[in-house]
């Protein structure tokens, strides 16, 4: 493959797929929030909030890290400018080194117009084992994604981010595209893979790993959880990655390798059947606590609640009568004096507290706030649960421990419709 061919095709093709769908969707999340003013208050939060994090990060980074430069470590800094200018960068990144306690890594980064690459220590040192190629590529790499303007955008695709599997997929490809880039412009693919088998198994063994072996591993280890553990991730999984520079720089002398899929569809099959068991089980269970009378109980945590004031909640008229049969006490109350009434009208269930009322419920209960039910329906703006009640021998001329009547709490309400029940 010519090299003008090649690089013509850097670019990972999904990568402008994903891009796609993502900037869609930001664009139409960031035009939703902007309609609304608690939208406007959280992107002018969340943009304030990521500014000063970064610029306390980057602060650190600055001062305490090593700036390679023409006096700090020349010869690979000259090298890093080539590398910059033959990829197209106008403008030279700041490069820093900083400890990283053995971690392997690397990230490209902008901070106020000012585009910085921070390599750690762990990969610079390769420098001193005669392996400038392989710190090349980790550097190549993190220019590309300043090339792409994967750091510019990132903020701008940020609501995308949040979708299952959407944003990382469009990070994933950015990786594929980053890895093109800096092979190609180091001009040496076996660092290139070099420099990733080093971010798997580490910089004093990764010389002696098989790497076709490694890339077989696609092969060989597979299922539902090796491809979800990447489907998660934001980088594709490194034996994937150097398979992916070898089809693309060396796909004559580089067999052919497909991840099996059936133990994949197994597993997800698996999953949504373990997902449908587990929520029919939780309905049944909710279902089975409901039936015992104690999921009422427990949500209104009140105690001395009885079966017929759980009845009066539901509006279930058909237990009712049958515990009035029974014999119940129409008038029993819980540890808040509220009745099977106060419960009915608390709910708005109209035809419960119909049917107490014909059954000699006293519409002029007193609770321990003072409430009676009269005051209730009006608390909730209930027209036709203060009509049922006034009919029914509720007192209008109640007056609670505020001095206030029903009809006081009607006009404060503003309930015009309450109001003229008292005419």
């Amino acid at each position: 493959m010519q090299e003008h061919s090649l690089r013509d095709q850097l670019v990972f093709p999904k990568e402008n797929i994903y891009f796609g769908f993502i900037a869609l969707f930001s664009i139409l999340a960031y035009i939703f929030l902007a309609f609304s003013i608690i939208g406007i208050i959280f992107i002018l939060i969340l943009i304030l909030l990521s500014v000063v994090l970064h610029g306390i990060m980057i602060g650190g980074i600055r001062r305490n890290g090593v700036k390679i430069s023409e006096s700090q470590f020349p010869e690979l800094y000259e090298k890093a400018i080539m590398t910059a200018q033959d990829m197209g960068l106008t403008t030279m990144p700041d490069l820093y080194v900083i400890e990283s306690e053995g971690v392997l890594n690397a990230f490209a980064t902008r901070f106020f117009r000012k585009n910085m690459v921070v390599l750690y220590s762990g990969i610079f040192e390769l420098i001193e084992r005669n392996a400038e190629k392989e710190v090349l590529f980790v550097l190549a790499h993190e220019f590309a994604h300043l090339k792409r303007k994967h750091v510019l955008i990132s903020f701008l695709l940020l609501p995308a981010m949040w979708v299952p599997f959407l944003g990382n997929a469009y990070l994933r490809a950015c990786e594929y595209t980053c890895d093109r880039y800096a092979a190609f412009y180091i001009q040496s693919f076996e660092s290139a893979k070099d420099a990733l088998t080093m971010l798997a198994i580490g910089k004093e063994l990764y010389p002696k790993v098989n790497k076709q072996a490694y890339m077989e591993q696609l092969q060989t280890e597979h299922g539902f959880f090796v491809w979800l553990n990447e489907k998660l991730s934001t980088h594709p999984h490194l034996p994937k990655r150097i398979y992916a520079l070898s089809r693309f720089f060396a796909e004559d002398s580089t067999p052919e390798l497909k991840e099996p899929k059936g133990k994949i569809w197994i597993g997800m099959i698996g999953a949504s059947a373990a997902v449908a068991v587990l929520s029919v089980g939780i309905f049944v269970g909710i279902k089975a606590v409901e039936k015992l009378d104690l999921w009422n109980e427990m949500a209104s945590g009140i105690e001395g609640a009885t079966p017929l004031m759980n009845a009066a909640s539901e509006n279930d008229v058909d237990t009712i009568q049958t515990l009035i049969t029974d014999g119940v006490e129409i008038d029993e109350q819980d540890s808040e004096g509220s009745t099977a009434l106060h419960w009915a009208v608390y709910n708005g269930s109209m035809e419960a507290a119909q049917l107490l009322l014909a059954n000699g419920a006293d519409p002029n209960a007193i609770d321990i706030y003072e409430s009676s039910p009269l005051i209730n329906a009006i608390y909730n703006d209930d027209v036709e649960m203060a009509k049922l009640l006034l009919k029914n021998g509720a007192d209008p001329s109640y007056t609670d421990s505020d001095g206030k009547t029903a009809y006081d709490y009607a006009v404060d309400y503003g309930n015009k419709d309450i109001i003229n029940l008292f005419k």
